[in-house]
This record gives structure tokens, sequence and C-alpha cells, in this order.
């Protein structure tokens, strides 16, 4: 759904994005992630058309955004980091005048000013003016007004910058929606732990250079080499525990206190599912039996190079 072939951009003697090349799927929250300065911003500017690339090209729905331009708005829709508001407008007032600007039937844009404002949450404040709003919910007008016109592809810069927690779970829980009805997004951030637990995949950047980009799953496999496993029991079992364990050669680095412990295992999911049966057919009363998964963050410090331009 977004697709760039040997990106590059120039400013002078600065190289801020190098020889870049991604391929985002449809229907995937891809996260892109680096210290600012990364080149993470000029990287979606180019991507939505805003600025032009030195080399290289970039395709949204397999329309070049550069060489044809008008038909690859049709599918974008995009939210800087740092963003205006007409202030004196009201809310759906603002959304029907973006409506029209992307050229939406006139008979669908008062139903469609509707369900924006439903899905980002915003049905009380319909009618007042934007002024009024807080950041949270400008930050939420700002999306409804990126998804107006239905976009295939959603690219957002730092969306969640100077929003309080409870503004980010609502802002988290409305990318799953959107992507849930079909949209794709890409969406940069710097704060790693803004992009936990929804980002489907992600692409880490320093200095202009892609370090690392796929599916979060498959880099965390590949990074892994050992599942890292914790456990916790009733009663006094260590000894058994440790016995048990020890006898199998997939387990190691085996530290145990009081009634829980952490041990890291080279085996599959079933083996591991195997292991946990041993033990509570040796009798340990096993409560808690998980593997400890690798945040963005863990993945973050293995692979950066702590470098910026």
């Amino acid at each position: 759904m977004i697709r760039c072939e040997k990106l590059r951009k120039e400013f002078d003697d600065l190289v801020a994005v190098e020889d870049l090349g991604i391929a985002i799927p449809a229907g995937e929250i891809y996260g892109l992630i680096g210290p600012n300065g990364a080149g993470k911003t000029t990287t979606i500017r180019m991507a939505c058309g805003l600025l032009d690339p030195t080399m290289g090209r970039v395709f949204v729905n397999d329309v070049d955004v550069h060489s044809d331009p008008e038909r690859a708005q049709a599918f974008i829709g995009y939210l800087s980091d740092f963003f205006s508001v007409y202030e004196d407008l009201k809310v759906w007032e603002y959304l029907d005048y973006f409506a029209h600007a992307y050229k939406m039937p006139e008979g669908e844009i008062a139903k469609r000013i509707d369900q924006v404002i439903e899905e980002v949450r915003l049905e009380v404040k319909r009618d007042e003016m934007i002024k009024g709003l807080s950041r949270g919910m400008k930050q939420r007008l700002g999306i409804a007004r990126a998804v107006i016109h239905r976009p295939k592809v959603l690219l957002l810069d730092e969306p969640a910058s100077g929003l309080d927690p409870k503004a980010r779970l609502d802002l988290r829980n409305l990318l799953r929606s959107l992507r849930d009805e079909g949209t794709t997004i890409l969406i940069s951030s710097h704060i790693l732990t803004e992009l936990e637990g929804f980002c489907t995949s992600i692409g880490l950047m320093e200095k202009g250079v892609m370090v690392r980009s796929g599916k979060l799953e498959e880099i965390v496999a590949a990074e892994s080499q050992h599942r890292v496993v914790r456990l916790a029991w009733l009663g006094d079992a260590a000894a058994q525990v440790r016995s048990q364990l020890a006898r199998d050669e997939k387990v190691s680095g085996l530290m145990l206190s009081g009634e829980e412990g952490v041990f890291k295992f080279a085996g599959s999911e079933d083996e591991m599912a195997a292991l946990l049966a041993g033990l509570i057919a040796g009798g340990v009363r096993v409560v808690s039996f998980s593997e400890v998964k690798q945040t963005v963050e863990d993945l973050y410090m293995k692979l950066s190079r702590h470098e910026v331009m």
C-alpha cells in the first residue's frame, strides 16, 4: 500500500534520507521509530507529497505520489506533528470545509461528517468553536480531518506529542479502529512507549538510514536466540523446580528466588508447554508461567547505533 524505492533527500550538504526502501502492506500499522533528526519527518513528508525527493519514488496504492499528485492525494490522509486549526470555525464547519476541499460528493458530506465526529468521540463538541477545544480534542479533530475523505493510507507524524495519558490511550484505540476498517497507517515517534502494543511492523531509522524494518514478531524472533520465561509457584518447591528444569538441555540461565524464577529457553512453544506440563505433573503448584516479550524499546536498544545527525 505504501512503497518507497531508493528514496533520498538532500538539503545542501546534509543527507536527511539515504536510499530508503520500504514496502508496507495494506492493513498494517507501521511504526517509524528513531531519535530526533533521524529522518522520520522528512520521509513522511515525501510520502505524502509535501516534499520532493532528491532521488527515488514513493507509491501509494500503486500511484506515484510525485508524478501523479492529484490522484495520489485521494488515497492519502496526513497529520503533521504541529498543525493549525481554524479556531473561528465550529467543529462540523471545519470538517465540512475539508470535505469540500477533497471534492467529496455533496450528498455524502453531511453523513460523513457525523460518522467521523462519532469515530473520534467529539459528538458533544460538534457545534462548539474550535478555539474552546483542549489539546487532545484538537488532535482528534485533526485526525478526523485527515480521514474525512476515507483515505486508504493515513500518515501521522508524532501524533501523540503533548497529549496526556488518557488522550494517548484514546488515540491508540482510534488508530486500531481505523486499521480494522482497512486503513493502512504509517506513524512516526521518538517516544517508543507510544507505539508499544499496537504497531504490527516497525522501522528503525538513524541518520537518514533504515537500520531495520519488518514485522514486529519477526524482528523479535530474529533478535531473540532464547525465550525468556518467568514462573511462580506456591510453597517450598524451589529445589524441585530447579531439579526438573536443570534436566532439560534447552533451559539455561536459571535464577530462582523465593517462590518465583526466570530462565532462558531455546525450545519451541510446544516444548515450552511440555515443560510446564512436566512441572505440574511433578507436583509443583504453578501459579504463573509466561514468556517475557521484548518491547519496542528493548529492540531499539539492541538495534540502535544511538547516532543522530
